[in-house]
């Protein structure tokens, strides 16, 4: 594997890049120069906070970070955009998942389901619900449940955090061991990536637990 972000993009492919690679591509001029931005584009990502606001690149930024002038800074911008617009496009009015029970509310299919599946809700800085995205159907473990699908999915979308969620068949809504062990495996995968798990919801019949609301981990 090359050593150049533009290597590592053409490898990986671009939904499997790293958010500094992938700004390092966008913003160089060729191969060459994508691997010298690379440490000014991991300040960016750090000044921003988080990669969905990227979108509020400014044009100094394009000017200081990859050298950008005139009609190259204007292409960026355009490009820039394009994102915000497609990323809103054709979502109607948004779905608030602020609240616990609209959560259940939204997740209340799961409960017909035989065996379980266990979903991520890609959400934006609102907790309006951006899509939502099945990881795994089948009994829940550790190594089943991969924390690096659920954060590529999210950084894809630009979300600002996400809520996972899944179904016990039996009805009981208790969490298991496991269930425990996935829930903090992932926040700690959020802590190091920056994107907040809002809530690990266990679908029952007729009845739901949420581990934020019962404090069972420490969850934001």
């Amino acid at each position: 594997m090359g050593n150049r972000p533009a290597d590592r993009v053409a490898e990986r492919k671009v939904n499997a890049a790293s958010p500094a690679d992938l700004l390092a591509v966008g913003l160089a001029r060729d191969a060459e120069a994508s691997e010298l931005i690379l440490p000014e584009c991991r300040k960016l990502l750090a000044k921003y906070g988080s990669i969905h606001r990227l979108a509020d690149l400014t044009a100094t930024d394009l000017r200081s970070t990859a050298g950008l002038e005139g009609f190259e800074i204007d292409r960026t911008m355009a490009l820039l955009e394009l994102g915000r617009r497609i990323a809103v496009a054709d979502r109607g009015e948004p779905t608030d998942l602020s609240d616990v029970r609209r959560v259940v509310a939204h997740l209340r299919d799961l409960q017909k389901e035989k065996v379980e599946h266990f979903v991520v809700l890609l959400l934006d800085s609102q907790l309006n619900l951006i899509r939502r995205h099945t990881v795994h159907i089948g009994t829940i473990d550790a190594s089943l449940v991969g924390s690096k699908e659920i954060f590529r999915e999210a950084i894809i979308a630009g979300a600002a955090c996400i809520i996972v969620a899944h179904n016990h068949p039996s009805g009981d809504p208790l969490p298991s061991p496991e269930d425990i062990s996935v829930t903090e495996d992932l926040m700690a995968a959020g802590e190091i990536l920056d994107l907040v798990v809002h809530d690990h919801i266990i679908v029952g019949n007729p009845d739901f637990y949420s581990f934020k609301r019962k404090k069972l981990v420490s969850l934001v």
